[in-house]
């Protein structure tokens, strides 16, 4: 039998059944139903007969009450007569209404006119009793009539108990052929139930016997297919790693042939050699991603990151390719989008390099635009869209649903006029999903084409990790060489400061003075990220971050540093446009943790000694000075605490003197600003116990209180506090 036949004879055997199922169970009901008709008539005629046998007995009744009445002329024999009677009619009446057909309506009708004949002479001779007396009563009861008349009502109850009788035999005759009938037809339906359910359970075995043959053929399969999947992709990954090897070597010693003086052909072919070199290390990269994707070995690592800085740095990595093709790059955030989000910055920083190298590969004119946008909040989720548009040459609509598919492009010329394998969209998509994300794509033939990737993250939370240990090599990756810091501030001291810890930690950096300086820093030179004081002259650094924002339209990370450590600093800094806050005194782990975080790269550090402070003279008398702090920072750099403290020594009297005459002029703007200044400088030495009290009160001066005799008061205190911490420090020096 052909396997597309069974289904017709399945389903003619199905139609078969069905209709003989039907018509067993119509037979079946219709001998219930006369069973149940017979019962119900069976009932009926057993009333009938009862009710009879009740109309003979009131009756009986009756005329032995009137006869002894009349013998015994005792009244009490006839009480209640009238219900009697009335118990008579309403029996005849049951009789009527139970008995309705064409055999017995005669009958009825006869005993109807006997039975009211008899109910009237019995109250007749009650009537002459009354009125006559005993003998004229007893002269009717031996009268014939009344005997004529009860025996003509009997004759007709026999007849039809009689007539009853005979349809009470032919109705239990009917009941038991029904009943009979039913059994049998139950019989038959019970049997064919059965018959039906084993056929039934027959097939469904065998059919899951069949499932289960076949699932075992489709597990074995598929245990073939993983094993051979596995071993392609560790013959993969094998392969890409025993050519990148070789090839690093051989990238390697080109850059460094690159170096040496060469003829301009030599150089022709070594650019060459090093560019066939580079794209064949995004072969075999992008053939290392699909296959660690595919065998599941790529992991998300979940870190906080700046958003902005990922963005700069974007920014900063394809400026030069935009700007050789003649290209506009622009990089824009709305201003909802938190910075700080908790998610894999590896991973979405591969997404948008793999998109915007594509959009500007294929963009030959105009320019590439990269939004986000945050698309939903709830709690501590987001989710964030990234926009990435070009008016490059665009895809044909038929190559929009396969866009994704690895080693495709929009077309076959595509691969030998622009390059690549046709494995970056396919990696972008896998690494979407693999993030709970999603992208689509949106195009049109000349006009560009756009990508939406939309994923999901958690708000981040800056909380650098401190380590009284310090942090290891083995801990922290170094940072490259091509990272480059902007500082902002004006105080020597802490400029001094900035250089050692960045230095020390092998960053390229440059200093500037204040926010007008900072700007044009920033307009002739990229920076990765800006350590911005907030109180600086000319221009401080709220003004400042305000025109990178705005004027510059500038996503690079900002640090706010500043002495002011009161509620609500950090919150004023954010709502600016920066994008953390580093209180003074600078805090050497907090600094280079944040560094690490908005860079997205960190460096390797000597872990710190353990230096004891030094809190008195030799001959144990306390004073003011207390060097922990600076020698935590020096690491026992003895030239750099020198350096430091003879800075202290020079800048502090002149920062007494501007204080001075500030507050013999009252001004008392210049009083705050020199109290600020102050705090920084005298926080190298330690001196915050006993300044700082002194320092805030000036530092937070108002109109509407300041007092002269007050402020001058301040001053001699804070004035020989200084004196002494001064020559302390000129002690330490010599």
């Amino acid at each position: 039998m052909q396997p597309k036949r069974i289904k017709y004879y399945l389903l003619g055997l199905f139609i078969a059944g069905m209709t003989l199922f039907i018509v067993l169970q119509f037979n079946s009901a219709k001998n219930i139903r006369s069973l149940i008709s017979g019962n119900e008539q069976l009932l009926k005629e057993l009333n009938v007969k009862n009710e009879i046998q009740k109309l003979q007995t009131s009756m009986a009744k009756t005329d032995s009450k009137v006869r002894g009445a009349v013998i015994s002329q005792d009244t009490t024999h006839i009480t209640g007569i009238e219900a009697e009677i009335a118990v008579i009619k309403a029996d005849l009446k049951e009789i009527n209404k139970i008995v309705k057909n064409d055999s017995t309506e005669k009958l009825l009708t006869q005993l109807n006119y006997l039975v009211d004949e008899k109910n009237s002479f019995n109250l007749l001779v009650l009537d002459t009793f009354y009125s006559k007396g005993k003998s004229a009563a007893e002269k009717m009861i031996n009268n014939q009539k009344g005997k004529r008349l009860g025996e003509a009502i009997t004759g007709i109850l026999h007849q039809l108990d009689t007539t009853r009788q005979t349809a009470i035999n032919r109705t239990t005759h009917l009941i038991d052929t029904s009943g009979q009938k039913a059994q049998s037809w139950g019989t038959v339906l019970v049997f064919f139930a059965c018959l039906s359910s084993l056929l039934a359970f027959l097939y469904i075995t065998s059919r899951i016997h069949k499932q289960e043959q076949l699932i075992e053929a489709l597990d074995e399969s598929q245990q073939q297919e993983k094993k051979l999947a596995s071993v392609k992709d560790q013959f993969l990954a094998n392969m890409s790693h025993e050519i990148r090897t070789p090839m690093n070597a051989v990238l390697g010693f080109t850059n460094l042939l690159q170096t040496q003086p060469l003829n301009d052909k030599s150089r022709e072919y070594v650019t060459a050699i090093s560019a066939a070199g580079k794209s064949l290390l995004e072969i075999i990269n992008d053939i290392l991603d699909i296959s660690k994707i595919e065998s599941g070995m790529m992991r998300i690592e979940a870190t906080s990151f700046s958003l902005r800085g990922v963005l700069h740095s974007l920014y900063t990595l394809f400026h030069p390719k935009a700007e050789e093709k003649q290209l506009l790059l622009g990089i824009t955030i709305n201003d909802q989008v938190p910075d700080l989000l908790y998610g894999d910055v590896m991973r979405l920083t591969q997404v948008l390099v793999n998109l915007t190298s594509n959009a500007i590969k294929f963009t030959a004119s105009g320019g590439v635009s990269i939004h986000v946008d945050k698309i939903w909040e709830e709690d501590n989720a987001v989710r964030i869209l990234f926009t990435v548009s070009d008016t490059g040459i665009g895809i044909e609509p038929a190559q929009l649903d396969s866009i994704f598919d690895r080693f495709n492009q929009a077309e076959a010329s595509t691969t030998r006029k622009y390059g690549g394998t046709g494995l970056g969209l396919t990696i972008v998509k896998q690494l979407i999903e693999l993030q709970n994300g999603f992208i689509s794509v949106e195009s049109k033939p000349g006009a560009g084409t756009t990508f939406k990737a939309e994923l999901p993250y958690t708000l981040g939370e800056f909380n650098p990790d401190t380590n009284d240990n310090g942090y290891t090599e083995t801990e922290i990756s170094p940072i490259p060489p091509d990272i480059w810091l902007l500082v902002a501030e004006d105080n020597q001291l802490n400029q001094n400061l900035l250089r050692h810890l960045l230095s020390s930690w092998k960053l390229r950096y440059k200093v500037v003075n204040n926010g007008h300086e900072a700007l044009q820093a920033l307009e002739k030179h990229p920076y990765d990220l800006v350590l911005m004081d907030i109180q600086m002259p000319e221009m401080d650094g709220y003004s400042a971050v305000t025109k990178i924002r705005q004027d510059l339209h500038s996503n690079i990370p900002v640090i706010a540093m500043t002495a002011h450590a009161m509620e609500g600093e950090r919150e004023k800094c954010l709502q600016m446009g920066m994008n953390e806050y580093i209180s003074k005194p600078i805090d050497e782990d907090t600094l280079y943790r944040t560094i690490q975080v908005y860079t997205g790269k960190s460096a390797a550090r000597e872990p710190m000694a353990a230096y004891l402070p030094h809190n008195g003279h030799e001959n144990g008398t306390p004073h003011l000075i207390n060097l922990r702090y600076l020698r935590e920072l020096s690491k026992g750099d003895k030239a750099f605490e020198k350096n430091m403290l003879q800075q202290f020594v020079a800048q502090l009297p002149d920062d007494l003197s501007l204080l001075k005459q500030a507050i013999q002029a009252g001004n008392i703007d210049l009083i705050r600003a020199t109290a600020h200044n102050l705090k920084t400088t005298v926080s190298f030495a330690g001196l915050e116990l006993h300044l700082y009290p002194i320092l805030e009160q000036l530092e937070h001066a108002e109109e509407q209180t300041w007092h002269p005799i007050t402020g001058a008061e301040l001053f001699n205190s804070l004035k020989q506090l200084c004196v002494q911490a001064i020559q302390e420090a000129i002690d330490i020096i010599l």
